[in-house]
């Protein structure tokens, strides 16, 4: 696994050797922005590697970008790597990858940190909000010269406004003690946890930790509130408690330890006694002086006996009143089940900004969403299948948008024939214009040669230059001619260089390679051979070695910097 970081004006290379120590090699990339033109930066970074460093075909390889560069930067390192011969497992932001290097992004940890990332004459402030599910966010980034204190004011200015949990550092600046020291002074720094632990190394390192970390989501924007309990939720139909149906506290009940069963006396019920009227006098009854006498309120007020009825006597009991029915409750109607609201109708709009991008027998689908979509609709046809391989004819997939956001696009396996593709966005809003959805017909892709020189010695000492040819789809490969550049820089047409080999127009198999041999004449410094078809554009003084491409055949070196031979 390979970890390679380009920036704007610095590349760094790294790799873990077989006891896991970690070399590094970095490259000033003067006079080159290394993300608006990678390729460039790559290749100068890969021929600074050499001897057991070197880079072989078909390594894979993690790399790193600034994080402001955009999505249009990723597709464009992406394929430069491709066409240097490597394999790209994945793209991250460089301040996430000097995360990973100290540790910061972990399980169940919810922080913010201030990564600080020198390189050249500028630093890279960038602010990241981690989260527990493993989501790292990019809240803010910027960029601020070192020289007259501008980096330090920036980096006071940050800690006050983002109010960070930590400080990383990254960068072989801060190797030195006393730069770390005037950041460590600043009065918004006090108290805070200041990580310098190898920054020379921090983003490469980083960048190869990810072969072992597994899920990481990295988006862009502020994070999440932090809320520990999520707010209860409001009953949209509030209803009153019902009233109970029996009484918890029965009055007649007999007590637990009465006898029951057949001989069991029931006592009779006794009535609920009835508190006095508010604001009344209590009852008197004329007493043997003639006045108003007080009755008990305690026993209350004599019942007068039934009519018809005898008085009581001592002999004779008294006549137990029947108790008085209670009125049953009334029942409460059942309450009404709220009715659902049908679901929204999606309505199809076209999409904006429509491309694709061909990544072998893949396609990376890029557009532009609705504000209101959430969801689209992604068909394809194969025109020609003859010539694409095995698989189905055509396609109609579902595409979310939190899915498309988190992974650059959507990616679709429709192999290499010309294929047409639509794309329509789903909305709910009942008042937009429905449209036809947008298309976009992607030419096939032509077969692919690859082609390799290299050098051996004869035990006469007479040099031998070997080109192998290789195809993954049979061809009809034109006529080439093998040219012999020298100097620093590759021959871009036959005209820069001496022709030492033809090779006649001939059928390639698939899988079949095809060698050519020529002996190679003696130079000092470095020479390169370069293929160039005869009848081609790339015979003209403005064409390139990997711009083999006419209508028919794509003819293109394994690597940029397996064309140097000396």
């Amino acid at each position: 696994m390979l970890g390679i970081a380009i920036g704007h004006r610095i590349a760094r290379f790294g790799r873990l050797g077989p006891e896991g120590r970690l070399t590094v090699t970095a490259t000033d990339l003067t006079g080159t922005d290394g993300v608006a033109d990678p390729a460039t930066a790559l290749t100068t970074l890969l021929a600074e590697v050499t001897g057991e460093e070197a880079v072989a075909t078909g390594e894979e390889a993690v790399l790193g970008l600034p994080a402001s560069a955009g999505r249009e930067a990723e597709a464009d390192i992406r394929r430069a790597a491709e066409d240097a011969g490597l394999r790209v497992n994945r793209i991250v932001p460089e301040p996430v990858a000097v995360a990973l290097h100290y540790g910061a992004i972990d399980e169940g940890v919810h922080r913010t940190v201030l990564v600080v990332d020198q390189a050249a004459t500028t630093v890279d402030l960038t602010v990241l909000a981690i989260t527990p599910d493993l989501t790292v966010r990019i809240v803010t980034t910027r960029t601020e010269q070192l020289a007259d204190d501008h980096a330090l004011t920036a980096i006071a200015q940050e800690l006050t406004e983002a109010a960070p949990d930590a400080v990383l550092l990254s960068g072989d600046l801060y190797t030195t003690p006393a730069h770390r020291t005037d950041i460590e002074n600043l009065a918004d720094a006090q108290g805070l946890t200041m990580r310098c632990r190898a920054p020379e190394l921090a983003v490469v390192h980083g960048l190869l930790l990810l072969e072992d970390f597994g899920l990481l989501r990295i988006a862009t924007g502020p994070a999440p509130a932090r809320t520990h309990f999520p707010p209860p939720l409001e009953d949209p139909e509030p209803q009153p408690w019902p009233t109970p149906a029996v009484d918890p506290e029965p009055q007649n009940a007999p007590p637990d330890n009465a006898p029951k069963g057949r001989g069991a006396v029931t006592a009779p019920p006794r009535e609920r006694e009835q508190p006095p009227p508010p604001d009344s006098e209590p009852p008197t009854a004329p007493g043997p002086n003639g006045r108003g006498a007080v009755t008990d309120p305690a026993r209350g007020p004599e019942r007068p006996p039934p009519p018809h009825s005898e008085p009581p006597t001592a002999t004779t009991p008294p006549i137990p009143t029947p108790p008085t029915p209670e009125p049953e409750p009334e029942s409460e109607p059942e309450p009404e089940t709220p009715r659902r609201e049908p679901a929204p109708t999606l309505r199809s709009v076209p999409v904006t900004q429509l491309e694709a991008i061909r990544r072998d027998d893949h396609l990376l689908v890029l557009w532009a969403w609705p504000d209101s979509a959430l969801t689209a609709r992604v068909r394809w046809r194969r025109e020609d299948v003859t010539t694409a391989g095995d698989g189905p004819r055509d396609g109609d997939v579902r595409c979310q948008r939190r899915v498309y956001e988190h992974d650059g696009g959507l990616d679709l396996p429709v192999g290499r024939g010309a294929v047409t593709l639509t794309v329509e966005a789903l909305v709910p809003d009942p008042a937009v214009d429905t449209e036809g959805a947008a298309s976009l017909r992607i030419p096939a892709e032509p077969p692919i040669v690859e082609y390799e020189p290299s050098l051996r010695r004869r035990l006469t000492g007479a040099r031998v230059a070997t080109v192998t040819f290789t195809a993954r789809t049979g061809c009809d490969l034109p006529a080439l001619r093998i040219v012999h550049g020298l100097g620093r820089y590759r021959p871009t047409s036959t005209a820069e260089g001496t022709v030492l080999h033809e090779v006649p127009a001939q059928r390639l198999p698939a899988g079949a390679p095809l060698i050519v041999e020529f002996p190679l004449p003696s130079t000092k410094g470095p020479s390169w051979l370069v293929c160039f078809p005869v009848d081609g554009p790339d015979s003209g003084p403005h064409s390139g070695p990997d711009s083999g491409r006419d209508h028919d055949i794509d003819i293109r070196p394994t690597a940029l910097h397996r064309l140097r031979v000396t």
